[in-house]
């Protein structure tokens, strides 16, 4: 609907006009009507018509004068103007100072009317459209120029090799804080779980952007560099915070607070001291990055570079001990056993807060070094363990390393070899002894009275020669003949655990997932699908 005003001090004219059509069936409203130029302007300011329809000689304000008042103030609607017979040189002024055309009052008609308002209208939407256009294209430029500026400063606060000069010799942007002291925040959502595509997408230099115009209510003295997608580096002015008397902290959760507001997601926020210049701002990102890895250990939301010291060097652990004792343990007592070692190492390295660089570059070095100190430890497939590597490289809390690190397990074996090797008779007897007998159930006891030994004696020996306990070693051969027993198509794992003397399938069933680091339920694929798991 458009807005009409009718300016005229004739009554019987306004009444006319009033009753020649139907308005508002044709689209139009009439907002109001004035008798001069004064009370115009009163209801240009209340209603903002998008046409105006004015007399041209009438009391206190005439319509020329109307006109040029309009002109003034910034009017972008349409004027039409009613004029008597004899008033050309007033009507060709009028037309002059922009309207859009004329009517005679006296023969005036309903058509002549109609195509008057429709013209006029016409004359606006174009201009909408034409002032949309020049919008749509502005705001394409400006956004052209953000994705110039967010790409260099991106490059030069990646790239170690990017210096300064190089930066400043950019003619294409302007650089808000060269000479300028500003606080640097770098705002990431790494440790964060995103749910949906939709909120990465919220993620952008864009929506901090609308954030910060939360708080400050102006983005002046401002840029936001979108560094990756779930990072960005916010410069802002030392001054512009002193301005809104905003210290540094309340800021901090400020943000936080919004974001979380909005999307549902904690960030976590690094924040520099005061730095002058990019020179100083880039030294000031790269503190922080280190910083960050702090998250490695424990999930912090706010940091500050200062507050993190870490060491550089595994001094307490030698990476071929431990990779034997590994090992060791490993054979002993299964995955989980070897996994737990890797889990107290962790440990030890977040209470000594050691560079988590340094924890995967050790852990990795203790993968590669596996096969060295024992040559029967192989990987099946070399490929898969090189991914799980790069994986290593890349994960960013303890935990996501104690998973990958069970996958490394699992993608180990063992070359199939006799499983002790014993110059002891007594010994000898009692290995030929379980291995006959290890599809009944087997005690101490009947092992000793067998041998003519007794049950302390036995055992002592028994872990000097093999290195293990009696009873590991049993269950170590009941597990490998219930893996047999499964590649063998046994499906059942209750028939296969009875066919190793064991009577309590859930008892069975976590004995084998210790020593293989699968279920038996899964055993058959992971050997099909990977590679056979360690014995």
């Amino acid at each position: 609907m458009y807005n009409v005003l009718l300016v005229d001090d004739e009554p019987i004219v306004k009444v006319a006009l009033r009753t020649m059509i139907s308005w508002e069936e044709l689209g139009f409203s009439i907002c109001a009507t004035a008798s001069d130029g004064v009370e115009a302007l009163a209801f240009v300011d209340k209603f903002n018509p998008h046409i105006i329809i004015t007399d041209l000689k009438m009391p206190n304000m005439d319509g020329l004068q109307l006109i040029k008042e309009l002109n003034n103030r910034g009017y972008t609607g349409k004027i039409l103007v009613a004029s008597n017979h004899g008033e050309y040189e007033l009507v060709r002024e009028a037309l002059v100072l922009g309207a859009v055309d004329y009517m005679l009052k006296i023969s005036m008609k309903t058509d002549d009317l109609i195509r008057q308002l429709e013209k006029s209208v016409k004359l606006i939407e174009e201009e909408q459209q034409s002032q949309q256009l020049q919008e749509t294209q502005t705001q394409q430029m400006k956004n052209n120029l953000k994705s110039v500026k967010n790409a260099i400063l991106k490059d030069y606060f990646h790239d170690p090799d990017y210096d300064l000069k190089q930066l400043e010799q950019q003619d294409s942007i302007t650089l808000h804080f060269s000479e300028t002291s500003c606080y640097l925040f770098y705002i990431t959502f790494e440790h964060s779980k995103v749910q949906s595509n939709q909120q990465r997408n919220q993620i952008s230099a864009s929506f901090i952007e609308n954030i910060i115009l939360d708080i400050l209510k102006a983005i002046d003295d401002l840029e936001i560099i979108q560094l990756e997608s779930k990072g960005l580096l916010l410069l802002i002015s030392c001054d512009t915070l002193q301005y809104h008397q905003i210290v540094i902290m309340d800021f901090i959760k400020r943000i936080i607070h919004l974001i979380e507001m909005y999307i549902s997601i904690t960030p976590t926020i690094i924040y520099s001291d005061k730095v002058t210049g990019y020179g100083e701002a880039k030294r000031a990102f790269w503190k922080c990055k280190d910083a960050m890895q702090i998250q490695f250990y424990k999930n912090k939301t706010i940091i500050h570079p200062d507050d993190i010291r870490f060491i550089d060097t595994l001094d307490f652990v030698d990476v071929h001990d431990f990779s034997v004792q590994l090992i060791q343990n490993w054979k002993r007592s299964g995955i989980e056993a070897a996994h737990q070692i890797i889990e107290q190492l962790l440990e030890t390295c977040k209470s000594k807060q050691i560079n988590p660089y340094e924890v995967k570059k050790f852990i990795i070095n203790c993968i590669h070094y596996i096969p060295l100190c024992d040559p029967n430890m192989i990987t099946g497939d070399p490929k898969l363990l090189k991914a799980y590597i790069e994986d290593i490289e890349a994960c960013k809390q303890i935990g996501e390393l104690l998973s990958i690190m069970m996958l490394v397990f699992q993608s180990f074996s063992h070359k199939k070899q006799p499983i002790v090797s014993t110059q002891n008779r007594d010994i000898k007897h009692a290995i030929d002894y379980i291995n006959s007998h290890y599809q009944h159930k087997m005690t101490l006891a009947m092992i000793a009275n067998h041998v003519n030994l007794s049950e302390n004696y036995l055992s002592r020996i028994f872990k000097e020669e093999v290195g293990q306990s009696i009873i590991h070693y049993i269950n170590t051969v009941k597990m490998e003949k219930a893996a047999e027993l499964i590649l063998e198509d046994n499906t059942y794992v209750k028939e296969i655990a009875a066919q190793i003397g064991i009577h309590d399938q859930f008892y069975f069933t976590r004995l084998f997932k210790k020593h293989f680091g699968v279920n038996p339920s899964e055993y058959k694929e992971h050997v099909r699908s990977k590679v056979q798991p360690v014995e």
